[in-house]
């Protein structure tokens, strides 16, 4: 399961970004491209897990899913793919992806991110509005 070592890396990449942050960290927003095989499931829990005892253990991690989107040189062709999404992708080799129109290869432009996008911070004063 790969998805506890993103998870540590996660965390242990985020920690010295977010000590100067002042307030309580309640969301790490992450953008997940289509052909990451990861499950969201597993990567939630591991994050949750590794994150006890640190200043994102309070945090929320929220995967956001970037489609998979193409550019074809040969015909010019932008756009999304069709393809087949279910559990048992998981197992298999990420599929050779052409293009819709010529079936020619592809320029993958979207679709294999991984990275934070954002946090949720709960600062001092809203804190003590509620």
């Amino acid at each position: 399961m790969h998805e506890y070592s993103v998870a540590a890396e996660l965390i242990n990449s985020l920690l010295p970004q977010i000590e100067k942050i002042e307030g309580q960290i309640t969301g790490v927003n992450l953008k997940k491209g289509e052909m990451r095989i990861l499950s969201d499931h597993a990567l939630i829990n591991a994050f949750r897990m590794l994150a006890e005892g640190t200043r994102l253990e309070t945090a929320q991690l929220v995967i956001e899913q970037v489609p998979v989107s193409i550019l074809c040189p040969s015909c010019g062709y932008q756009g999304h793919v069709e393809h087949v999404s279910d559990d048992a992708f998981h197992f298999v080799a990420v599929p050779i992806l052409a293009c819709p129109k010529c079936e020619s290869e592809v320029d993958v432009k979207t679709g294999r991110e991984l990275h934070v996008d954002s946090l949720t911070v709960q600062t001092p004063m809203e804190a003590n509005d509620d």
